[in-house]
């Protein structure tokens, strides 16, 4: 009973819920899979600890998606997201859940930038016999109105350029290996999924979340996330790393880790994973910038089983200025000044 709404093709939307929080919502198209046409994609809100995964099963109401969020086996559901379009194609409607509240927040998302896709497969294929190996990546394309953002569209196409190498390589060697013993196994396809989600940009810094998805086969945890980050320089851009946000005379590791652990526990994390990620050799050098602060993520087996999913840490600018070493590039941080 409600009016036809026209269709949004995808991309990254961004917009703030009631507590002023940023909220990012990323769309993309499904293709022919067990799943069905439709869509999927992610939706992050600053301070929720992690992203939630959403999917329609219907290609007929693809604004209708209930989030996929990890809760305890024992907990209460929480309440539902919704992604609603709006007349404007620009635009959509989020219904997110505080999930401490059991309450709801509604906020408006505008698409933030178009996207592009990227593909390469590789293999051979005899019949039912062989198989192929596809790197699919998603990301944003950039409005190109300075060089630091024509540099990233030129580093984010060659990153994907070689991971498509790496990950298409195996199949030439592999089948080719195949053929000529005569022995080749069942058809199988195998898939590395890429998407680029913006988190943060600025005329000189870029961040972005990405997300790898590596479909293989066997079971277990095939995700994959980690922190793109870049610098604009006189050259066109650096990879930024934590060491250039922080003071050379602390052990800013250590106190990560230290200042991850209550962040942590209070989320609701298993104990053991709290309890991981103040251990020496606990990795804490994975990490997003946004406009309110600095995320630090978690693979899925870096401190939790891995059907305990990634962990994200959120930490505002003001935590952290203790550490951080305004001489460099720290002192482009809002709200983080002394």
């Amino acid at each position: 009973g409600q009016a036809p709404v026209q269709p949004v093709s995808g991309g990254t939307f961004l917009g703030y819920d009631v507590a002023g929080h940023l909220v990012r919502v990323h769309l993309f198209e499904l293709d022919h899979t067990y799943l069905g046409h439709g869509w999927q994609g992610w939706l992050y809100r600053e301070g929720q600890g992690r992203a939630d995964f959403f999917f329609p099963p219907q290609r007929h109401s693809p604004w209708r998606a209930k989030a996929e969020a990890r809760e305890l086996d024992d907990g209460r559901e929480p309440p539902e997201s919704f992604i609603a379009a709006t007349a404007d194609p620009r635009e959509l409607q989020a219904t997110l859940p505080r999930l401490g509240a059991w309450g709801n927040d509604t906020t408006a998302l505008h698409r933030e930038f178009e996207h592009w896709q990227f593909r390469r497969r590789a293999g051979l294929r005899l019949g039912r016999l062989g198989g192929t190996q596809e790197y699919l990546a998603q990301f944003p394309h950039l409005p190109a109105t300075n060089a630091f953002h024509a540099a990233l569209n030129r580093e984010i196409i060659a990153q994907c350029e070689t991971a498509a190498a790496e990950f298409t390589s195996e199949p030439f060697s592999f089948w080719k290996d195949m053929v000529q013993m005569r022995d080749l196994p069942g058809f199988n396809e195998y898939t590395l999924s890429a998407n680029w989600q913006l988190r943060w940009l600025t005329t000189n810094l870029a961040s972005f979340y990405v997300w790898n998805y590596d479909e293989t086969g066997g079971n277990g945890n095939h995700s994959h996330f980690h922190g793109a980050n870049f610098l604009a320089t006189a050259d066109g851009l650096r990879e930024l790393t934590l060491t250039d946000l922080f003071r050379p005379d602390v052990d800013w590791k250590s106190e990560l880790r230290a200042r991850c652990a209550p962040k942590l526990k209070a989320d609701g994390v298993p104990s053991h994973a709290y309890e991981q990620v103040i251990k020496p050799d606990t990795y804490v050098e994975t990490f997003t910038l946004s406009p309110t602060g600095l995320q630090i993520i978690f693979n899925p087996y870096a401190i939790a089983f891995g059907a305990d999913g990634e962990f994200v840490v959120h930490f505002d600018y003001a935590e952290l200025k203790d550490l951080l070493r305004y001489t460099g590039p720290a002192a482009l941080l809002p709200r983080a000044s002394k």
